[in-house]
Formats: structure tokens, C-alpha cells, sequence
């Protein structure tokens, strides 16, 4: 079983609810810890954290960033094709431990 924290903004944008829902589909082994204001020192054990951006400078050290996921920004208005684009922002990354040697397919579920 491997552990994964969810920090505040990846849990309140249903993130581990889709993890969760895709384990079962897969029959992984994955324990989502969502307990907040737990110290740095304390989730940098887990095995992978989803989290806001700005708190992966904590944990560069002990772990490697292996995905980020985008959210809707707003709309970008052109004069030429195409004339409307979204504009996207960085939400929540997926930060793999460096002690986890296994590969952690991420989205080929």
C-alpha cells in the first residue's frame, strides 16, 4: 500500500475522489491521506503528494515532479484564428518521492 496526501486545494477540487474511484476500477493500492495542516517534515514520507504549486518548493528536496494538472483561466480574445482561445493556469501537481523506485503511470487510466 502506498501513501498519497492530498494538500488542501488538490482535495478540494476532487482530485483524490477521481483517484479513488479509478483504484477501485484497477484494483491499485492507494491510501489517501487528506489530514490538514500536517508538517512538512510529515508529508515528505508519503510515497506521492498532489498539491497547490506554491507548496512544492518545500519539497523539492525528497521528491520530483512527475505531472501537473491545468484549470480554466478565462477566455483570450483574438482578431485572428482562432478567435477565441481558454487560457489555462497551473492547479495542483503530482510529486513522486525519490525513494519510490516503481513508474507511476499517470494518465493511462
Amino acid at each position: 500500500s502506498s501513501g498519497i496526501n492530498a494538500e488542501y486545494g488538490a482535495a478540494q477540487n476532487g482530485v483524490s475522489r477521481f483517484g479513488e474511484e479509478c483504484d477501485s476500477l484497477h484494483h491499485r493500492q492507494w491510501n489517501y491521506v487528506k489530514t490538514e495542516n500536517l508538517p512538512i517534515e510529515k508529508i515528505r514520507h508519503y510515497d506521492l503528494l498532489l498539491l497547490e504549486p506554491a507548496q512544492a518548493e518545500h519539497y523539492t528536496l525528497t521528491h520530483t515532479l512527475i505531472d501537473t494538472f491545468y484549470v480554466y483561466a478565462g477566455l483570450d480574445i483574438s482578431t485572428v484564428p482562432p478567435f477565441i482561445r481558454t487560457r489555462k493556469r497551473e492547479a495542483i501537481y503530482l510529486m513522486k518521492s525519490k525513494k519510490l523506485k516503481k513508474s507511476i503511470e499517470v494518465r493511462g487510466y
